[in-house]
């Protein structure tokens, strides 16, 4: 069995709270409300550059250039994405078709977005590479899976929510999901037992972060202090 297979079962009954969560019902069924989704997008813009320095920090840990280049890839296209999101829902034609939306930019980031954000940081710079990749793969993995899963089932006639769901729910999303799965098998296959644990475990704390996330979104989670 490879890794990411025994990794996936591990993290299955999260996973599976995932696609029942609220705020992934309200996206397919376009009935989410629309501050929630804001704040979800602000959080997730703010949580993604976070997440593209990461990919900046993996990518100069490697000794082969292709993969090199195909982290710093990865860290360019996420920057893009965020842009995107952000030109459509914030300040593009917005969720009620009108010219913007009038969110207001969050001034720091949520509990959660910023424990994300940390998980990732501790792992890239404290962790062995494979346990460090094994940490990024749940923002690939969780969203190309829920995001298909979402399209498949979503009502897109008039759901505030289709284009998200359109690029989430995309074939090319899975590409770059794929590639790196093999990539964290490739670096298992030679891992002593010890490591590839640590990734198991890495792995499957990103697959609860990614349902706090969404969790946080609904709540529009705040600061108590």
């Amino acid at each position: 069995m490879e890794w990411s297979e025994s990794a996936w079962s591990a993290a299955g009954p999260v996973f599976s709270r995932i696609l029942c969560h609220p705020f992934v019902l309200g996206l397919a069924s376009g009935k989410l409300g629309r501050e929630r989704f804001r704040y979800y997008i602000w959080q997730d813009s703010l949580y993604l550059k976070e997440y593209a320095r990461v990919m900046s920090v993996l990518a100069s840990r490697f000794g082969d250039p292709g993969l090199t280049s195909m982290f710093l890839g990865y860290a360019t296209e996420n920057l893009e994405a965020e842009k995107a999101m952000q030109s459509l829902y914030l300040t593009g034609s917005g969720l009620d078709g009108g010219p913007g939306t009038g969110a207001e930019e969050p001034e720091e980031a949520s509990p959660t977005c910023l424990l994300c954000s940390s998980h990732l940081w501790r792992q890239a710079v404290a962790s062995p590479l494979e346990v460090a990749l094994a940490s990024v793969l749940p923002c690939f993995v969780v969203y190309a899976r829920t995001g298909r899963h979402i399209f498949d089932n979503a009502v897109l006639e008039g759901n505030p929510y289709r284009d998200w769901i359109e690029v989430y729910g995309s074939e090319g999303f899975d590409s770059p999901s794929e590639s790196l799965l093999k990539l964290c098998d490739s670096c298992a296959a030679g891992a002593s037992p010890e490591v590839r644990k640590e990734m198991t475990e890495a792995f499957v704390t990103g697959v609860k972060l990614e349902w706090l996330f969404w969790d946080s979104a609904y709540n529009m989670e705040k600061w108590k202090i």
